[in-house]
């Protein structure tokens, strides 16, 4: 059933793409209106023949197709054979009156859109296929441990800044070895020899007198290969001395490393920050220069792998090689993966890890990646809805909810203090209410109100009275809730905003909505009221 979809999608897109390259050929040109009516009818059979040949040569079976210079291949055969039917037609059976300009310019435009649409989601859909048991990439993320949290604003007066558990060691629950048999004495005049940073690090946070030589493997290598065959519970610790921003498939990775460490065992890697490579970049470019191919960098690297057409020609061009990570992603990663943090530190550029198995890997398909989130909350009557919003946090953020509880103080509401979860252009959507925009899809469906208490995830809704929880199902909840307009601060303060919301509310609905509208949109836009 997804083969014969595709196909049909890729069919009609054609026909777009067609249509698309003639009015925009059309457009260019001197008297388009007077084209658009001389050539309408003539376009009918073009776009039937170069439909005709896509059929014929197999052109919308992607499943059919091995790689991308396969793809482009059969695009230019079908589209030759469509150009010499043309041709023909108009220069030897004298079928046509068209243009020579309208001609050629819809042939190269249709051709180069096609290459362009074809080869692009050839790899998407490829990689959505690798990658979907254990972390694909839609649009809309739809990933359940990031639906059943309640997503409050944050805004941070400092850098985010991503936290250290602890000081403390990690001793692992291994005996401890003899000298000789200890990796200590290794790790530190072989392996590390040439890196006294990394040993330091490693050795301050672990007693490596507990990590036997027989359990340890150290590779330097991007190659899932390299680990494939490992036997499952094997080791008590894995060194990988290569950057993680290599490695193809990134989560099948680190999922595979968990499987062959025992209970308890740790990892120890490294990779690029995207604030690091930034750095970098400025360094070896100019301040000035550096910003401007950082600026690049950035949307290649970081927007093009979240967006489904693009995604595909990221990893065609990169293979997934050095791709940009930031701190939180990694650190997302890995928690999504099995493992904890034990602690990090940045040396010579690169910030490295030392991570310890704690539980088996999540199997959530469809972690937090895309443009988009939706929210599980309650509306009227208990009803379930998904409301949507723009993503603000670092991709995999949801993961890290008890590692943030556990390095962040709590303010008013208790809602965290810092948050480097937010990303810098996150905080900027969050202050200009950018984020909430999708929530107006919720509107229109009539899901939500424009004035109404906030909708509530099933874990915040648990901790209101029962006769709260009864009086809030009644009415749908708002875009615009009650706190704006009384500014409460603790939780028990916002239960009886809402409560004496609700019930005034219940008496004159018009009249209650219209004084809490102007009067949260007061405080909002000239007192700069926010959730805090």
């Amino acid at each position: 059933m997804k083969v014969r979809l595709t196909k049909y999608l890729l069919f009609l897109l054609n026909i777009g793409i067609v249509l698309f390259s003639f009015l925009f050929i059309a457009k260019i040109k001197t008297g388009t209106r007077v084209i658009i009516t001389n050539y309408w009818r003539s376009l009918i059979p073009f776009t039937v023949i170069w439909i005709g040949s896509g059929i014929w040569g197999i052109k919308y079976s992607l499943h059919t197709i091995a790689n991308g210079s396969e793809m482009a291949r059969r695009v230019l055969k079908c589209d030759v054979v469509a150009t010499a039917i043309l041709f023909g037609l108009m220069y030897i059976f004298k079928q046509f009156s068209y243009s020579r300009g309208i001609v050629l310019g819809t042939m190269l435009g249709t051709v180069a859109l096609e290459l362009f649409f074809f080869i692009g989601l050839f790899y998407a859909l490829k990689f959505h296929k690798e990658n979907k048991t254990f972390a694909s990439t839609r649009l809309v993320t739809r990933s359940k441990a990031l639906e059943e949290s309640q997503s409050p604003k944050f805004f941070l007066d400092s850098e985010n800044v991503v936290p250290v558990i602890s000081s403390d060691s990690y001793s692992p629950p291994y005996s401890e070895c003899s000298p000789q048999d200890s990796i200590m004495v290794p790790l530190w005049k072989s392996y590390l020899a040439n890196d006294q940073q990394l040993f330091d690090f490693v050795n301050d946070y672990l007693d490596l007198t507990r990590f036997a030589k027989s359990e340890t493997l150290i590779l330097q290598s991007e190659s899932y290969f390299n680990i494939q065959n490992e036997e499952a519970e094997s080791r008590q610790i894995f060194i990988n001395l290569h950057k993680i921003n290599d490695m193809r498939r990134l989560n099948y990775y680190l999922i595979r490393v968990n499987e062959l460490l025992l209970p308890g065992g740790v990892f120890i890697c490294h990779g690029q920050t995207i604030s690091q490579r930034r750095n970098e970049l400025y360094r070896r470019f100019t301040p000035f220069l550096g910003a401007i191919i950082y600026g690049f960098d950035f949307i290649f690297r970081r927007v093009f792998p979240k967006l489904p057409l693009l995604q595909g020609w990221y990893f065609a061009l990169t293979k997934g090689r050095d791709r940009a990570l930031s701190e939180t992603e990694m650190l997302g990663r890995f928690y999504f993966c099995g493992f904890d943090l034990i602690h990090k530190r940045e040396i010579n550029g690169k910030m490295n890890f030392i991570l310890k198995k704690s539980r088996p890997p999540r199997t959530d398909p469809n972690p937090t990646y895309g443009p988009l989130i939706r929210l599980k909350r309650l509306g009227k009557n208990g009803k379930v809805i998904y409301v949507k919003k723009f993503r603000t946090m670092h991709p995999y953020s949801e993961y890290l909810q008890e590692y943030v509880y556990q390095t962040n103080a709590l303010q008013e509401g208790g809602k965290f203090k810092n948050d480097f979860r937010v990303t810098s252009w996150g905080k900027v959507m969050r202050s200009l209410w950018l984020d909430e925009l999708p929530q107006f899809l919720n509107f229109f469906k009539g899901e939500l109100s424009l004035v109404g208490v906030r909708a509530l995830s099933d874990h915040y809704f648990s901790l209101y009275p029962p006769d709260m929880q009864e009086l809030r199902l009644q009415f749908k909840p708002g875009l615009l809730p009650p706190f704006y307009a009384d500014m409460p601060h603790t939780f028990e303060e916002i239960v009886e905003s809402e409560r004496r919301y609700l019930e005034q509310k219940m008496k004159r609905p018009l009249r209650t909505d219209w004084h809490y509208f102007w009067k949260g949109s007061y405080n909002i836009l000239l007192k700069r009221a926010r959730s805090n």
